[in-house]
């Protein structure tokens, strides 16, 4: 008699591969006595009608299982036996059959795995496919074991609860780990079979009209669904040892079996893809059909990917496509970085072009994934709570402020959000991507830009299952993450933090360059799900240029103010950076683009005034040494300062200026006004709405460099004014927290990622 297990062990365990206590068969296999593909993905490789379903002979398959160490082989051939039939002499060797069958009442369709028939079976049971219900009566009566194949796969549409449990009705088998299918699908298979006790199976009968079954709970088996011989045995069943066919079918009926091996991947997906497209080409047939097919740009190189293992094939077409990227990367602008590259953008759709097949599978398995996600809610098995979040950024380690945004944002304490910094450098902040080529920092000439894989890209959203996706900078990581999300049809939000086309404007000199930048921006703000800017400065700028800022949400900078705080003025300090003379302080970049230029003038003419002034700038940038030729001794260059030594300068200093009109806010502004500086900047501009005018600071007239220094003068002139508006500042500064930028940011993403259908009427007791 056959030794049972005392409990049936569920889900993959540990690799059983050579225990001699256990038995494994692979129960889903495909040889190409299933003829002209019926199979989604087979029939979606665009080869033409005739496209073979399989490309393994039966021998082929069998010895290939055996060679994966299973004890017994047996075929699972679409709506035939004739494969099977090849192989009966063989006594490890169980004959079967995929028989796609449907619901007559909701025009659905689940594809059942039968084992132990015979020819007549067979036919018998060929004749039952339009109605579930009766082809599984006779099965029952017939005592073949049967098995639900991928039990939450619905060919056209979605399954609702109804669905589902009727199939839980139906079948005390389930196929939860299927080598073909992503992994979040067979996962939450799993989940729902292991909720099935006998009490919610006789709920359900009453509920839907149907006969009590007669399992009383839902076992669970694996296998490959391999149709190509490259995954044969990679995913199988593992039962309590048994010596024949007959132990072995006894062991299905009484469900001591669980699940073992391998999920689906894109990667065995597109392999199988290619191998099939290969075996089409070998035999001369539809060389027209593949040349226009997803898999055509690979034509060439199709023999040898077809000999391949899976994990090399993608690596040969990944390095094919980082030398093409790397080398239309090279071709770049260097003044220009990425704006540079551009111009180039059908060499680089070109490059990806030899992708397509992963892009395209992968997109599909996001899309399963999501459902079967969305499935496990509506069954009230809500895998996870936190929405997840990667935010792509790109330089992340620079001192530029949309890297230190975001940096404080992630650091902020977590609620229901799960947030993940996803970069191209060392892996200190988050998720680090790896880099095909480089190009130079707009605007940054000393820095350069790490340019990822697009497909890798994908790997990393779709590995850590994130709901949403953040394009935090327009660099590479960003673009690249965006391209990525919208393949795989997830909701995307765009960060404005920066003037991109003005920027690019002003380096180079050239409007028209300027435009183009604008245009790119513009096209993924246009085409996202929400645009997160810093002011509401930014929006009427935005609209101003053609933007659609309807979905644009104002997220302000925040500040640390256990950090930033007056009483870190340090008196030593004041003396070393300025002589004892009031000090001004300007914080950031030190380039064009922040109006030094005409500031500068306005600062020569004050001291040639007074000699009561003087002027700290801390940060870098193209025009630090010809302002430090320019102004001599009236003023001090820090460089790049941060953290407890950039908040005691800030401190130790009177009157903050900041004289940019592109910036979309100015997150220095609010970290000198949290030390207690006064601010004056122009008006109209981001930096404006970090100041309550006449209250924390002083506006002066947009782009009016003499109605600035006045400003600052009056400042200078009036102390009991300078303390008063110091001490506002601090006091406004402090409600502007990163909790608070974080509440804020994770209300919009809830918003945008939490979505769950409703249930349906029917439930179970549990």
């Amino acid at each position: 008699m056959l030794e049972l297990w005392p409990r049936p062990h569920d889900g993959p365990g540990p690799d059983e591969l050579g225990d001699p206590a256990v038995s494994r068969i692979d129960l889903h296999l495909h040889s190409h006595a299933s003829g002209v593909a019926s199979n989604w993905w087979v029939a979606s490789l665009g080869l033409g009608a005739a496209t073979p379903e399989s490309t393994t002979s039966p021998e082929a398959a069998y010895d290939l299982a055996k060679t994966a160490g299973m004890d017994f082989v047996t075929l699972t051939d679409h709506e035939t036996v004739a494969g099977g039939l090849a192989l009966l002499d063989r006594p490890d060797f169980l004959l079967g059959e995929e028989i796609n069958a449907l619901f007559p009442d909701d025009g659905s369709s689940v594809d059942v795995l039968v084992y132990g028939l015979t020819s007549d079976d067979h036919r018998a049971l060929q004749e039952l496919r339009g109605n579930v219900y009766q082809l599984v009566a006779v099965l029952r009566e017939l005592t073949l074991p049967h098995v639900l194949a991928h039990p939450l796969f619905a060919p056209v549409g979605r399954l609702d609860r109804a669905m589902v449990e009727k199939r839980m009705l139906l079948f005390g088998l389930w196929e939860t780990i299927n080598g073909a299918r992503p992994a979040r699908q067979n996962r939450t298979a799993a989940l729902i079979a292991q909720s099935v006790d006998g009490l919610t199976l006789r709920y359900l009968a009453a509920a839907h009209g149907l006969p009590v079954p007669p399992h009383q709970r839902i076992a669970m088996v694996g296998g490959s669904d391999d149709h190509a011989g490259i995954a044969v045995g990679t995913t199988w069943t593992a039962l309590p040892r048994v010596e024949t066919v007959s132990d072995l079918l006894e062991a299905l009926r009484a469900g001591e079996v669980r699940a073992a091996g391998q999920h689906g991947s894109v990667d065995k997906l597109v392999h199988t893809g290619g191998r099939i497209a290969a075996q089409v080409v070998a035999d001369g047939g539809h060389t027209a059909a593949i040349a226009d097919a997803p898999i055509g740009r690979l034509r060439d190189a199709l023999p040898l990917l077809a000999l391949l293992p899976t994990p090399q094939v993608r690596r040969v077409v990944e390095d094919r496509y980082a030398q093409h990227l790397a080398s239309v990367l090279a071709h770049a602008d260097s003044s220009l970085g990425f704006f540079g590259v551009a111009v180039k953008l059908g060499a680089l759709v070109e490059a990806h072009l030899m992708l397509a097949p992963w892009l395209g599978v992968s997109a599909y398995f996001e899309r399963e994934a999501r459902k079967a996600g969305d499935l496990a809610r509506l069954m009230g098995h809500d895998e996870r709570q936190p929405i997840r979040v990667g935010v792509f950024v790109d330089a992340i380690g620079s001192t530029h402020g949309v890297s230190t945004f975001y940096r404080n944002v992630a650091a902020a304490p977590e609620g229901d959000v799960e947030l993940t910094l996803v970069h191209a450098g060392e892996a200190e902040h988050g998720v680090a991507l790896g880099s095909i080529g480089t190009l130079p920092m707009p605007l940054y000439g000393d820095e350069r830009l790490a340019v990822p894989s697009l497909l890798q890209t994908i790997d990393v959203i779709a590995g850590n299952e994130f709901d949403l996706v953040h394009v935090a900078t327009p660099g590479p990581v960003g673009i690249a993450a965006f391209v990525a999300a919208r393949i795989l049809g997830l909701p995307v939000v765009v960060a404005y933090h920066t003037e991109f086309g003005l920027y690019a404007r002003s380096l180079s000199g050239d409007d028209m360059l300027g435009d183009l930048v604008d245009l790119l921006v513009r096209q993924c703000c246009d085409h996202c799900d929400a645009v997160v800017v810093p002011s509401r400065s930014t929006v009427k700028a935005m609209a101003l240029r053609g933007y659609q800022v309807e979905r644009a949400h104002v997220v302000p900078n925040g500040v640390d103010a256990d950090l930033f705080r007056p009483d870190r003025r340090d008196d030593a300090l004041r003396q070393e950076l300025g002589g004892g003379r009031q000090l001004l302080l300007f914080c950031g970049r030190i380039s064009r683009e922040k109006g030094l230029e005409p500031f500068a003038d306005g600062y020569d003419a004050l001291r040639a005034r007074r000699d009561d002034a003087h002027l700290v700038m801390v940060g870098d940038g193209p025009l630090r040494a010809e302002l430090e030729r320019r102004f001599g001794a009236t003023a001090t260059f820090t460089g790049f300062l941060h953290g407890a030594d950039l908040a005691r300068t800030m401190a130790s200093c009177d009157v903050f200026v900041f004289p940019s009109q592109s910036d979309t806010l100015g997150r220095a502004v609010t970290e000198a006004q949290a030390c207690g500086l006064p601010a004056v900047v122009y008006g109209g501009g981001g930096p404006a709405e970090c100041i309550a005018p006449g209250l924390t600071g002083l506006l002066a007239r947009p782009g009016d460099t003499d109605d600035l220094i006045a400003c600052v003068e009056r400042l200078l002139d009036e102390p009991w004014l300078r303390v008063s508006m110091g001490a506002a500042a601090r006091e406004r500064s402090a409600g502007t927290s990163w909790a608070t930028v974080r509440a804020e940011l994770d209300a919009l993403y809830r918003r945008l990622a939490g979505g769950v259908p409703e249930p349906d009427p029917v439930a179970s007791p549990h």
